[in-house]
């Protein structure tokens, strides 16, 4: 789906222009049942990503936890094509708030190594127009204040925690990511993350979410 710029839209956002606006929709979470064994609930969530005048987005997110089976939608990160057939619904469906995070984010330079100057005169839809820009969230939880950096290219974004109490393990390895992508006119994305203090380099999928613009 074509993505519309909007004019009024800060100049350092036109790489974010994708993002910007408020989404809904629902996913999955991963988590330990009471006795240790994996398992996973239904989580819904809403984002809004708004302009600043300082050229910034502005970003908060609300995600709540559904007492019920998770949906595996075809686009799933946790859908397998040996999984069985959806069972019937499971759980008292209470819902219980899961997070909030209220964040800046930031487009940042150009990555290095790029000719920047033929993807500025590539022509309109050609991929050799696409640049890859740095991109960082600072982003507050309950749980304290967390910076995430990665890189921008296209409606494609990876992010690594950087700063947290818990964004490094012990040998420096990277704790968590989280990936974005805007599909046939959805946001789709995946947080991973260090599960098993013994395997600190080992993330495994946290959190899976489809959103549609409202």
């Amino acid at each position: 789906m074509p993505i519309v710029l909007d004019p009024s839209l800060p100049e350092p956002l036109y790489p974010l222009a994708w993002l910007v606006g408020r989404w809904q929709g629902f996913g999955a979470i991963q988590l330990s049942e009471e006795d240790g064994t994996p398992g996973s609930r239904r989580i819904e969530q809403e984002l809004r990503a708004e302009p600043t005048p300082e050229g910034t987005l502005s970003w908060t997110a609300r995600t709540e936890m559904v007492d019920t089976a998770a949906p595996l939608p075809p686009t799933s990160a946790f859908s397998r094509e040996d999984a069985p057939a959806p069972a019937a619904p499971t759980g008292t469906g209470q819902r219980t708030l899961l997070a909030k995070e209220r964040g800046i984010w930031r487009v940042l330079d150009p990555l290095p190594g790029q000719d920047l100057e033929a993807a500025r005169a590539a022509k309109p839809g050609d991929p050799a127009g696409i640049i890859s820009y740095g991109l960082e969230a600072s982003i507050e939880r309950e749980d304290g204040h967390e910076v995430w950096i990665g890189e921008l290219r296209g409606p494609r974004i990876q992010l690594a925690l950087r700063t947290s109490p818990d964004a490094r393990a012990a040998d420096g390895s990277i704790a968590a990511t989280r990936m974005f992508g805007y599909v046939g006119g959805r946001l789709m994305w995946l947080w991973e993350r260090a599960t098993d203090p013994a395997a600190p380099t080992e993330l495994a999928p946290y959190l899976s979410v489809e959103l549609d613009r409202v």
